[in-house]
């Protein structure tokens, strides 16, 4: 299908892929773009392309028949990070069946969803592949992901639903929030650990192979019904992937270590942030222990601590207790801050998970233009124009 001069629908435009997406539908495809906007502020970075956007929110039903109306093709690209358990659920699962039931009965010709590799895991080493299990998962991301592409293919085989589900894996580049901007943060910020010294498999893909694929998805009629991995050619080690970053910063922020190790620290750093442990670290600081050692004993607690103390020394322990990391040595001086990864993480660092992409190669015709080490020229490029 040729998409020059049709309707394409863009939920989640303002987004990461979305936006991304947004572009290469109007610069490469001279598609008629259309992208439904819940806040103008976040669209500054597509606004300047000639394109359609329609106030609306995905929990409005009105709103998604608005957008869907005189379509060609839909992409569906939103999901509500922000939200509560509640909220993810509605725009994750909820408004993508109402999304899918809009196409079908406006007789749009495709559909392609943004799902994610997530939905694999906790995920077994060696070769994964579309037709690989769904593990036992808490996770409510995982869970709405799976949901939804239930949901999906229910459609296609029961009601003709022309869907075509799109699965990256992590997806890095320029605004890429949690494998771009938020690691340069951790680099920047403290110590990031490296499992089994970042000997782990990294599925990283550049955005732009990610969005190709997705466009590939929209208009190949064989792709209907289906399922892709998406992803580089090969995976990376961790090590790699957090050196690349490195390299561009030129500073060294990682460090080798076992599991065994990051759970006692992360044991630590539980109880250093307890309120105890930090009313303790406190009332050692030079400005507030003569005071409390001058008093007689008291009951401990915060209330009978703020009735001694005058409201500008309150003042000065408040900031102290919210301080970022809760605790300073004794002579003021900040301890580093270690970038703890959760479970999922934990077990993502460790696996030696290979991403195979031969039947999106083989239906798709997708086949990644981007190396890791060009994905990255591209990224620093990146970085020095946002000045992170």
């Amino acid at each position: 299908m040729d998409l020059a001069g049709k309707v394409v629908l863009v939920t989640g435009g303002t987004g990461f892929i979305g936006s991304r997406l947004v572009e290469k539908l109007v610069v490469e495809q001279r598609a008629h773009v259309r992208v439904l906007v819940r806040n103008f502020a976040r669209a500054a970075r597509i606004s300047r392309f000639p394109m359609e956007m329609i106030r609306g929110d995905l929990t409005d039903p009105e709103s998604i028949k608005r957008a869907v109306n005189g379509c060609a093709v839909v992409f569906h690209c939103a999901y509500d990070f922000g939200g509560n358990a509640t909220e993810q659920k509605w725009v994750g699962l909820k408004a993508t069946v109402e999304l899918a039931d809009a196409v079908i009965s406006n007789k749009v010709s495709k559909m392609v969803y943004v799902s994610s590799f997530a939905v694999y895991a906790p995920m077994a080493d060696g070769d994964l592949t579309e037709s690989s299990p769904w593990p036992s998962s808490r996770d409510i991301y995982v869970d709405v992901k799976r949901a939804s592409e239930r949901a999906l293919l229910e459609r296609f085989r029961k009601r003709g639903l022309p869907i075509s589900i799109i699965q990256p894996s992590l997806v890095y580049g320029p605004y890429s929030t949690q494998w771009t901007v938020d690691t340069v943060n951790k680099l920047r910020t403290g110590i990031v650990p490296l499992l089994d010294d970042g000997s782990g498999y990294c599925n990283a893909v550049y955005i732009d192979d990610v969005v190709d694929a997705l466009i590939l998805a929209g208009t190949r009629p064989e792709a209907t019904g289906e399922t892709f991995l998406i992803s580089a050619e090969e995976p990376i080690t961790w090590r790699q992937f957090y050196g690349a970053y490195e390299q561009i910063l030129g500073i060294r922020s990682t460090a080798p270590m076992t599991v065994e190790e990051l759970l006692e620290l992360r044991e630590k750093q539980r109880k250093d942030s307890s309120l105890p442990h930090r009313l303790k670290s406190i009332a050692l600081m030079p400005e507030i222990f003569p005071l409390l050692a001058s008093l007689p004993p008291i009951p401990t607690g915060l209330r009978t601590i703020r009735r001694l103390l005058s409201e500008e020394q309150w003042k000065s322990l408040k900031a102290r207790i919210v301080q970022e990391n809760g605790t300073a040595s004794k002579n003021g001086a900040r301890k580093e801050t270690i970038h703890i990864p959760n479970d999922s993480l934990l077990v993502l660092y460790r696996s030696k998970t290979r991403v195979c992409t031969d039947k999106a190669k083989l239906l798709l015709g997708y086949s990644p233009k981007f190396s890791f080490v060009r994905g990255m020229e591209i990224t620093g490029q990146f970085l020095r124009w946002a000045n992170l």
